[in-house]
């Protein structure tokens, strides 16, 4: 009975909603000879809002780079944490202003870094729109609540985006006389990172976190149910390898 309140539950909250409302809006009204176009588009709809699908979307990114073992980190110079949102004005246990979910993750791998390997933090993030907090401000209080020494934190304060990330980051590790540095992200988002950074002419090496995908991947009855979960989870690896493209490209 979990297992079918849950199912109910999906197919009656967006996007399961939407698409249920969709098909039934064809079957009682729509009447002409370009039904097939209705129905690609709401079997698009359909695919990127269902795990089976977004799952496999997402899987390559995560999986690009694996975790190094801390031996090959030891000759690093900073452990660099990027930035991915934050929420602004709101209450926080020891200010105001808390990082988002996956940068969250971010940071707190960064914390388990530091604390196997000494190694300075270099928190990366600015303000992206005026109602968001500062992202490194955020986490450089958020490190010194969980006990880090102010001498350990550095932080990147004025990028809005990957690429300038990596432009800041490459100019403070430059002033700090740092070659290369473990570059900590979402898996996700990795090899988008690396790209830039590289391109940027910062050594660095990949360590990915804050995995959205489980290693395997079984097929239910949920795989095939749509969620908004789902939905975002199609979206960042679309997003991704657009941005990866563009990047190739040039356009980035």
């Amino acid at each position: 009975m979990l297992y079918v309140v849950k199912l109910l539950y999906a197919w009656l909250l967006p996007p399961g909603l939407f698409i249920l409302l969709l098909l039934l809006a064809h079957m009682l009204f729509v009447k002409t000879r370009r039904t097939r176009y209705y129905f690609v588009a709401l079997a698009v709809m359909y695919l990127l809002s269902i795990t089976l699908v977004s799952d496999r979307l997402l899987q390559p990114l995560e999986n690009y780079y694996a975790q190094p073992e801390l031996s090959a980190l030891r000759n690093a110079d900073a452990i660099v944490v990027l930035g991915g949102g934050s929420v602004g004005g709101v209450k926080d246990f020891d200010g105001e202003g808390q990082a988002a979910a996956d940068p969250a993750n971010r940071l707190l791998m960064g914390i388990r870094l530091h604390r196997a390997l000494k190694l300075p933090i270099l928190v990366s993030g600015g303000q992206v729109f005026s109602y968001t907090g500062t992202e490194a401000e955020i986490e450089y209080r958020l490190l010194k609540g969980a006990g880090i020494g102010e001498a350990f934190i550095l932080k990147e304060d004025r990028s809005r985006n990957t690429v300038e990330n990596a432009r800041y980051t490459k100019q403070l590790c430059e002033k700090m006389g740092m070659d290369k540095v473990i570059l900590v992200t979402s898996g996700y988002h990795l090899p988008r990172s690396v790209l830039i950074f590289e391109r940027e002419g910062v050594s660095v090496i990949p360590y990915p976190t804050d995995y959205k995908t489980n290693k395997e991947t079984a097929i239910d009855a949920f795989s095939f149910t749509p969620s908004a979960e789902a939905v975002r989870t199609s979206a960042i690896a679309m997003k991704e390898y657009l941005g990866i493209l563009a990047v190739k490209l040039g356009a980035q």
